[in-house]
């Protein structure tokens, strides 16, 4: 268990739980490339462009995908999964051909469906990405049992890819040696979240979504996050985050202190974290101002909306020159 790491992790869930949204934002869809590789899907791909104006979430995913396969159209409901998990790369109209045009490819879907309405997960699996059409492997293939699955169950599909595996391998709870995964490691991975969601107060869809931005976030690809600002934030919110901040930064240091923060007749607010890292003295101010102020060892001002960006464990690091 690499222990350093899974503390970012536990600061980036509390971090979000004050947000209190998801972590992950809306990515461009670009209905038209796609357009051009599938015509005789251009009445929806329209629709979906005036609906979303080409961004899309994971709720909006959902919820086209849900349409399609309510009105008999598993094509359809597998392209807009695909639009979403491919997001911007160039690579992904013509790839999705090739899973269309595989001979089984309708018959895996509807056996995954009917498979999915019993809470048959791992049989799901089976026929999706085990057995079912050439060029669909894990990635992909989870996407689409966590789309077209209604979540009122406590587990469900959830997605597993290339990041998932590899943040998992990185916290040192692997479930499988490579991101394709066999039906039974991918219900090992199915109950590792299953157990983080327990221990943390989340669902398990929360977990991987965390995991998911997590992975981004310590290595330097913020394109999935959401953008957040502090003036959209209440005052409770800025100062659970000041307080988050504040403590972060001064559970790094030596003779520690968290003090309310008083500077200026309290007009600052927040929190001021105190302590020592060989021998020098460390001094920041969280406020629920706008800025974040560190004045020792030496005056640097970050604003709130660069932190909510990094992330607060991040910043935290960053502040004190502490590599990862």
């Amino acid at each position: 268990m690499n222990v350093a790491l899974l503390k970012d992790f536990e600061c980036l869930i509390e971090e979000q739980k004050i947000l209190a949204q998801s972590p992950q934002g809306k990515e461009f869809a670009d209905f038209e490339r796609w357009q051009k590789e599938f015509p005789e899907f251009s009445e929806s791909l329209n629709k979906w462009a005036r609906e979303s104006l080409n961004f899309l979430d994971r709720a909006n995913v959902r919820e086209l995908s849900h349409r399609s396969i309510s009105e008999g159209n598993l094509t359809e409901a597998f392209l807009i999964v695909m639009i979403w998990g491919y997001s911007g790369d160039a690579r992904g109209p013509a790839r999705t051909r090739l899973i269309i045009e595989q001979p089984n490819f309708l018959e895996s879907l509807t056996l995954a469906l009917e498979f999915l309405a019993g809470n048959k997960i791992a049989e799901a699996y089976e026929s999706l990405v085990v057995s079912g059409p050439k060029h669909l492997s894990t990635s992909f293939g989870s996407k689409l049992l966590y789309f077209f699955v209604t979540p009122n169950e406590k587990i469900h599909p959830l997605i597993f890819d290339r990041r998932i595996f590899v943040i998992l391998k990185e916290l040192g709870m692997p479930v499988g040696n490579s991101p394709v995964l066999t039906s039974k490691q991918y219900m090992n991975y199915i109950e590792l979240a299953s157990s983080l969601a327990l221990k943390y107060s989340l669902s398990i869809g929360d977990i991987e979504e965390h995991l998911f931005i997590f992975s981004g976030v310590i290595n330097g690809n913020y394109s999935w996050k959401r953008k957040v600002t502090f003036e959209s934030l209440s005052e409770d919110q800025r100062n659970s985050l000041a307080s988050l901040l504040a403590n972060t930064f001064a559970s790094y240091l030596k003779d520690q202190q968290v003090l309310i923060n008083g500077n200026g007749g309290g007009q600052y607010g927040g929190f001021v974290a105190t302590g020592l890292i060989a021998e020098i003295e460390y001094e920041l101010h969280a406020t629920t101002n706008r800025n974040v102020n560190l004045i020792a060892p030496e005056f640097v001002r970050i604003h709130w909306d660069l932190v909510l960006l990094r992330g607060i464990a991040q910043s935290a690091r960053d502040l004190l020159g502490i590599m990862s």
